[in-house]
């Protein structure tokens, strides 16, 4: 799984200018039009690593690449929306975590927990989709690298979002 590390790492780096430009404190802050922009390219990049990692984790034979790489697109576009949702959350947090509300607190939280209900969902409902392309063992080991792929996202993510004050 050294693969992966080194992948994932050089993937995150693009998430960077996203969490520069969320956590700018200078005078002149970022548009929600450049944090935006900055979070789909380092979304775009890291969909394009996560897909090398996936790969390089992958035993597949050829016929079980043939059919397991559209439903893997698929998967990825179906967990798109909750990833949107999350930018405009983390997008929305940025602006506001010095001053929060109890009440706006409480809606984050409550988004938050929607968010990652969604992706329990889309990827709970993918799994027997996978398992009609590959056997039970490979489908539990793509879902292992998914998971430790979400794992190191989410470690970088919470790295670089501030505490609520």
């Amino acid at each position: 799984m050294k693969s992966m590390r080194v992948v994932v790492a050089a993937g995150l780096l693009t998430l960077a200018p996203f969490a520069a430009l969320a956590q700018t404190q200078t005078q002149q802050k970022p548009t929600d039009a450049q944090i935006r922009e900055a979070a789909a390219l380092g979304r775009a990049q890291l969909q394009s690593d996560r897909q090398a990692v996936v790969a390089a984790n992958m035993p597949l034979s050829g016929e079980q690449a043939a059919a397991f790489w559209p439903v893997y697109r698929e998967y990825r576009n179906a967990l798109a929306a909750a990833g949107d949702r999350a930018t405009n959350l983390i997008l929305a947090y940025s602006k506001n975590y010095e001053t929060l509300t109890d009440q706006q607190a409480t809606q984050m939280l409550d988004e938050w927990l929607s968010i990652k209900q969604q992706e329990f969902k889309i990827k709970a409902e993918w799994a027997p989709k996978f398992k009609q392309v590959l056997p039970a063992k490979l489908v539990t080991r793509f879902y292992q690298v998914e998971n430790k792929l979400d794992t190191i996202v989410m470690m970088d993510l919470v790295a670089n979002v501030p505490l609520v004050k």
